[in-house]
């Protein structure tokens, strides 16, 4: 079942979606999108992000059974960080 959360927008939001491209491509995983809103997948979690004025929206659509929500949004936070 899919659930949302919000972080706070960095501050270059560009450098961090970047960086977070990187990190999720590296890792063998898909990233398309803009400083706007994007998707984005790997590791068997598929997800979409909206960034706002002050955070991001990301709503995971899929997720690993065995994984809790909780420790999925802590791996897609660390993604979503300034480097």
């Amino acid at each position: 079942m899919p659930f949302s959360f919000e972080i706070p927008k960095p501050q270059n939001i560009k450098k961090t979606l970047l960086s977070t491209r990187q990190k999720i491509i590296s890792g063998g995983g898909t990233f398309s999108g803009d400083d706007q809103s994007g998707r984005f997948s790997g590791k068997g979690v598929d997800g979409i992000y909206h960034a706002g004025d002050s955070s991001i929206r990301i709503t995971i659509i899929k997720k690993p059974a065995l994984y809790p929500e909780s420790a999925v949004q802590t791996a897609i936070e660390d993604y979503f960080t300034e480097p």
